[in-house]
């Protein structure tokens, strides 16, 4: 969804919606949310922003229309959701642009063409939240994460939400203990 956004400068209205409460539960401020979005759609005005888009922000943020405080899509509602572009890119994905998405986006992590074969086979077997459990494994190797290991105990990616924060957990650890933070 992201590279959507970076290449179109536009994803659709439900890829939006979820994206702004994926940002909002990694608890993103309001205020950087709508300058993330207006730099990310930056092909249209101001006015057309502000009249369009920033509403439905502080709406996702809960601060506009009734307040309700909606829960981002779990892995499981995006598998069972109909092929979009906005999906578990395990189930949607060919397996030639899940590779070529896998490494443009984790080869920096330590992900390679080696890794590939084990991870489609997972996904040929319809096991995509185990998939996506092992490459989180994979390209945390660096924090001692190791197979088998999860987001740490065993546990089993079920949110994105859950990949992203874990992550975020171990590089802020890293970054407290000292070591140099690598940045994509």
């Amino acid at each position: 969804m992201h590279n959507s956004l970076r290449c179109d400068h536009h994803i659709k209205h439900f890829g939006c919606l979820n994206y702004r409460l994926f940002l909002k539960v990694l608890g993103v401020p309001i205020e950087e949310a709508i300058v993330f979005w207006q730099k990310s759609f930056d092909r249209i005005t101001d006015d057309k922003f502000n009249k369009d888009y920033k509403y439905n922000i502080r709406h996702s943020f809960s601060l506009e229309g009734k307040c309700a405080n909606y829960a981002t899509e779990s892995c499981q509602q995006l598998l069972t959701a109909g092929p979009s572009e906005y999906g578990c890119p395990y189930r949607h994905y060919s397996p030639e642009n899940l590779q070529s998405a896998l490494l443009s986006t984790y080869s920096s992590s330590g992900l390679t063409s080696t890794d590939l074969p084990e991870i489609i086979a997972m996904v040929k077997g319809g096991h995509y939240h185990i998939t996506c459990t092992r490459v989180f494994e994979m390209t945390h190797h660096k924090f001692s994460i190791k197979k088998g290991e999860g987001a740490g105990g065993g546990e089993s990616i079920m949110h994105p939400n859950q990949y992203a924060s874990r992550s975020m957990e171990l590089y802020k650890a890293e970054q407290e203990s000292g070591e140099a933070m690598v940045v994509d």
